[in-house]
């Protein structure tokens, strides 16, 4: 017999991700101890996440996973702490790493390749290939802050690099459609607190003309491939957002203040020139009660029709 598998807590965070929060639940299940911190989710998520897990801890809701992953550890027990998102989902040779490696590990930190599914498709020649992400380690030898895509510090060099050819890896169902990266883009270069993309200092044509170069030549036998050119634009995208959103802020003055200036400024011309519609439709309104109680004096029909007893459809209230 060999070594005795150290215990290890599996730990997911999720939110409204109840068509794939089980898949991810039930290759985690071979841990010794099943977390979920459920981010407030509206959809069916923590139903599905209390038949799988033995613990569902409710947080409120925020924009990021790097703002609940530091309180998310601190809930596991065991010093093995195997931390994974929502649409992140083992598949079987990386549960029988995990189950060999924690007999003798061999490191403190192991970082998994990643296959991501952008638009529901993974394809090795994408630019995203292979992709490593820590997600097992021992307690103490990671340190989790808020900041953006940067919020991991390692705290250990024993650091193994699982190979991608080797079978484990984390299949990471991230984003099915092109709304909802734009959606993630958005969400994400807003936070303040977030790694920022390289500012060369060139104009923002040049930058974002770069930055699609960039990630199609990262990308292997593009040639006419609509998918691999989609991805690597789409890479290219949040590159742009979050280099227009960093321009935007040192212009000073939001787009927002600029229109409540201008309407301001139009409405004081309207009210100097009197080409408001509730001044001239007064003076209208007013002129044709006069005429018509001149007529009604004087026993004149109005607009040539005798004044008759008011016939009402039901009873006055």
């Amino acid at each position: 017999m060999g070594e005795r598998c150290q215990p290890v807590s599996a730990c997911v965070i999720t939110y409204n991700r109840s068509i794939i929060v089980g898949t991810c639940l039930r290759a985690a299940r071979f841990a010794d101890e099943l977390i979920v911190v459920d981010k407030t989710s509206t959809d069916d998520t923590r139903q599905v996440a209390a038949r799988l897990a033995d613990r569902v801890v409710t947080v409120p809701w925020s924009p990021t996973v790097e703002e609940t992953r530091a309180f998310a550890v601190s809930l596991c027990r065991h010093d093995w702490i195997l931390l994974l998102d929502d649409d992140e989902c083992l598949n079987p040779e990386s549960v029988q790493f995990i189950r060999q490696e924690l007999r003798a590990p061999r490191a403190d930190i192991y970082a998994f390749p990643l296959r991501h599914y952008i638009l529901g498709v993974h394809d090795e020649r994408a630019y995203y290939w292979p992709e490593h992400h820590v997600r097992l380690f021992r307690r103490g030898a990671v340190e989790f802050g808020p900041q953006v895509h940067a919020g991991m510090e390692l705290r250990s060099d024993r650091v193994l690099r699982i190979d991608p050819g080797s079978g484990p890896c984390i299949h990471h169902l991230s984003h099915p459609d092109v709304a909802g990266w734009i959606e993630r883009t958005n969400r994400y270069t807003g936070r303040q607190d977030r790694a920022r993309v390289a500012d060369d200092e060139s104009n923002l044509a040049v930058f974002a003309h770069a930055r699609i170069d960039h990630w199609l030549a990262r990308t292997r036998d593009a040639g006419n491939d609509p998918y691999l050119q989609a991805v690597a634009v789409l890479r290219a995208i949040y590159d742009m957002t979050d280099r227009l959103k960093a321009w935007e802020e040192t212009t000073g003055t939001t787009g927002t203040e600029r229109f409540r200036q201008l309407c301001a400024e139009l409405d004081a011309a309207h009210a100097a020139r009197g080409t408001g519609r509730t001044a001239m439709d007064t003076g209208r309104v007013g002129a044709w009660l006069r005429r018509f109680l001149r007529r009604c004096r004087e026993g004149a029909p109005a607009h040539g029709q005798a004044l008759t007893r008011p016939v009402f459809l039901r009873r006055p209230e």
